[in-house]
């Protein structure tokens, strides 16, 4: 039998674009409609660098489960806030430590799904933008079950690639958890001569701004150390670029954007005393320098943002500082136990 021409299969012709983009959006929910994003490169070959998925199961929470269960574990053991928990009298002071060092932030249980199938480079380090590990196997343990269901469906005829294209961003979160990854993906204001030098860089999938409408955002107080137009004099830069106008997340480019997430951890795992900073962190904000930072995000329909705040931003009783972000939900956050001063 004569394959149908493109334009005239009975998939394009007979079923309404709705039904169409209702079976689509049916199989990317198999892989997940919450997918991070990772900048990934080779121990062997470090120059082949490339972008990694895995599917993302924690949701967006502008509190710390992490953290309630440290303080129930406290109030368990009757050891007051300040002092040390020791490891050996509960294994769990030991679980959440190691859950607190976690590269992936407020989505450690997403690392931890990684490292039980694919290994303890899943979680080793401070930034989840290292070497690939989706490649690795752990003995004696069935590899989580990840159907790929994109390239087939992008594969396929012109006209049905062109709507899965549109629906698969439509339809994703994208979330991010380290600064590499982020100005890779969503691109870079200029680059250090090393950086020119790689023969593979990121390049920002010309989809994502077309299409996109939700991205989350996980990141450590330090991030701004991360962020190469701030932090380096770069050849094509005048001047430094700032960090909390949030130019570097291209808000512009994106034509139809609805949804933001960002959760700023209030624990870092870099030993610096705030001497040792070339940056100011969101603590050191004033009410009215933090309004003005956030006023880049007024486009966009739905904004979250969880973060501890400095000592003279009073949040409600609900945590939020409504009247510091016009559109959405600034949440200031609980320090906890280990803390950053940034």
């Amino acid at each position: 039998m004569d394959a149908d021409p493109q334009t005239q299969s009975a998939f394009i012709t007979t079923l309404p674009r709705e039904v169409r983009d209702a079976i689509y959006l049916e199989l990317w929910r198999t892989s997940g409609l919450r997918q991070h994003i990772l900048f990934h490169s080779y121990e062997s070959d470090w120059n082949a660098r490339h972008f990694c998925r895995w599917a993302c199961t924690t949701d967006f929470c502008v509190e710390s489960p992490l953290q309630q269960d440290i303080e129930q574990l406290r109030r368990d053991l009757d050891v007051p806030l300040g002092e040390d928990i020791e490891k050996n009298r509960d294994p769990r002071a030991t679980l959440y430590g190691r859950r607190m060092q976690s590269p992936w932030l407020n989505h450690w249980a997403c690392g931890e799904r990684a490292e039980k199938a694919h290994g303890f480079d899943a979680i080793m380090g401070f930034l989840t933008s290292r070497f690939c590990w989706k490649g690795k196997t752990v003995p004696g343990v069935e590899p989580e079950a990840a159907p790929n269901v994109y390239m087939p469906m992008l594969l396929s005829c012109k006209a049905i690639s062109a709507e899965c294209l549109k629906s698969i961003y439509e339809s994703t979160t994208f979330v991010f958890t380290d600064m590499k990854t982020v100005q890779m993906w969503f691109g870079y204001c200029a680059l250090p001569p090393f950086m020119q030098a790689w023969p593979k860089r990121g390049i920002t999938p010309p989809a994502f701004y077309k299409y996109a409408r939700s991205f989350e955002l996980s990141l450590f107080p330090t991030f701004p150390l991360d962020l190469l137009c701030a932090t380096k004099d770069l050849p094509g830069l005048p001047t430094r670029h700032a960090v909390y106008d949030f130019h570097w997340l291209r808000l512009d480019r994106f034509a139809h954007l609805t949804n933001v997430n960002i959760w700023i951890e209030s624990r870092s795992l870099m030993p610096l005393s705030e001497d040792n900073l070339n940056f100011s962190g969101i603590k050191r904000f004033s009410r009215e320098a933090l309004h003005e930072a956030l006023a880049c995000f007024s486009s966009v329909p739905s904004v979250t943002i969880s973060t501890v705040l400095g000592s003279g931003i009073g949040p409600d009783d609900d945590g939020r500082v409504e009247t510091l972000l016009r559109l959405g939900r600034l949440v200031q956050a609980r320090l906890g136990d280990r803390f950053t001063r940034i």
